[in-house]
């Protein structure tokens, strides 16, 4: 098992690639396209699924951990 402190520094190591991943994916997009590159137009595809993916995976903030019962703003 990870410790709270594992699970948070996975998060920001999630949201640091994630969004490096989407502005690649966005630079790329674009020189892609300037160039009328398909394979660089797929590839900046993927890099944008891939990062949107793993910037929704790190950004729970706990609400999965949270009984249904628990008011909301109660830790």
């Amino acid at each position: 098992m990870v410790d709270t402190r594992g699970r948070s520094v996975g998060r920001y190591v999630m949201r640091l690639v994630g969004g490096v991943a989407v502005i690649l994916g966005i630079l790329g997009a674009f020189s892609s396209l300037a160039d009328g590159n398909l394979v660089g137009i797929v590839l900046s595809a993927v890099f944008l699924a891939g990062g949107v993916f793993l910037l929704k995976r790190s950004g729970d903030g706990g609400r999965a951990t949270r009984p249904a019962s628990a008011p909301r703003g109660a830790r």
